[in-house]
């Protein structure tokens, strides 16, 4: 709040505007006044998460800035969105109304954060419906469907497409669809599935409306394996899978290792563990970045950090040598899909089965307050 008024001394809550606040200067008397955009925005949803913005105003009811208090959303976004300055201070200066009106950000010089554009856009729409005349009545958003979600189908239809069409003269074209695959839905768009993203749906809700194509490839990449036992998404859709099938043909096979069945057993406990490691910060609110287990969030260049790049790195280094060894041994978002896949066998309970139990046990008693720090 002083970073804004540095004369604020005191917040007293408003009695006529729920989560408003008024701001008192050294002598009691008021000197602004502070919003929060949550509750009335939870429904507002970015990349994963709603996110929980304070906008605070001076004496003569202009912004003097706004800041965000709390995210949903994957916590690198939510970084990129904090400091970029340019994009934090758009409001200010602008009245409750002047904002209020605003039907086209561009407009206004108020632009998304590249590398966070649906954290950024969320945020916008966050300040400009708490803003509205009407707060006391929570807002939703209508469906909007945009291009974004029309490549998402498109990759999606054509992935299904060499997964259950094996025409020799369409399969010829798979090498364009990977590069594809690379270039526009991992570097361009970067709506990759990842545990970030899914967690974050799951503690606050899914944003059907906001983001209908992701919501549909997410939804494909487990209903699809579950009845067809075809990993879609894994084989054919997923960038970084793409990527390590162009690594794995620039060494000569001689060059490769081979892992022993006792290290392949091992690595293979990588996976559910980092999922252990996921249910862990989910249930426990710890404050840590899930998209840094994972190498998907190194595709925003913009906007990856550190650890993201550094596990999309190396696990594009080893794959030069053990082929796809990212997606076999490491991948936790690969291992739940392939979870899910109808398999052939049955009656029989394997080693795989006994990692899910495990998971299913640790999540039930996490969530019962079995074990707590």
């Amino acid at each position: 709040m002083k970073a804004f008024l540095p004369d604020a001394k005191k917040l007293r809550a408003d009695a006529a505007a729920p989560f408003g606040l008024k701001v008192l200067g050294p002598n009691g008397s008021q000197i602004g006044y502070a919003l929060r955009t949550m509750p009335r925005t939870r429904d507002i949803v970015g990349y994963s998460g709603p996110t929980d913005a304070l906008i605070v105003f001076d004496q003569e009811t202009q912004v003097a800035g706004v800041s965000i208090r709390h995210s949903y959303d994957t916590p690198s976004h939510v970084e990129d969105v904090k400091l970029d300055l340019l994009f934090m201070e758009s409001w200010n200066g602008k009245t409750r109304e002047e904002i209020a009106a605003i039907e086209d950000p561009g407009s206004e010089g108020i632009y998304a954060v590249s590398g966070a554009t649906r954290t950024s856009e969320a945020l916008i729409e966050s300040i400009s419906s708490r803003l509205q005349d009407d707060p006391l009545e929570n807002v939703s958003r209508p469906l909007s469907f945009g291009w974004k979600d029309i490549c998402l189908l498109f990759f999606l239809l054509v992935g299904c497409l060499f997964a259950f069409w094996k025409n020799a003269s369409f399969q010829k074209f798979r090498w364009l669809y990977s590069v594809l695959t690379i270039g526009v839905l991992g570097l361009w768009m970067g709506d990759l599935i990842a545990q970030s993203l899914m967690v974050g749906w799951m503690e606050t809700r899914i944003p059907w409306e906001a983001t209908p194509g992701l919501v549909l490839l997410v939804a494909a990449a487990f209903v699809i394996p579950w009845f067809t036992r075809q990993p879609v998404y894994c084989q054919f859709i997923c960038p970084h899978g793409n990527l390590q099938r162009w690594t794995r043909k620039v060494l000569p096979a001689k060059w490769k290792l081979r892992l022993s069945d006792d290290n392949k057993f091992i690595s293979r406990w990588i996976p559910p563990m980092l999922l252990g490691v996921v249910l862990l910060v989910s249930f426990w609110q710890l404050d840590f970045d899930l998209a840094g287990i994972e190498p998907f969030d190194a595709y925003l260049l913009g906007g990856a950090g550190l650890a993201t790049i550094f596990v999309a790195v190396i696990g594009l280094l080893i794959s030069f040598f053990i082929p796809m060894a990212y997606c076999k041994f490491a991948c936790p978002t690969g291992w739940l899909l392939e979870f899910v896949r109808r398999r052939s066998g049955k009656g029989k309970f394997g080693h795989r089965d006994w990692m899910g139990a495990g998971l299913l046990i640790l999540a039930a008693g996490l969530h019962q307050g079995w074990f707590s720090i």
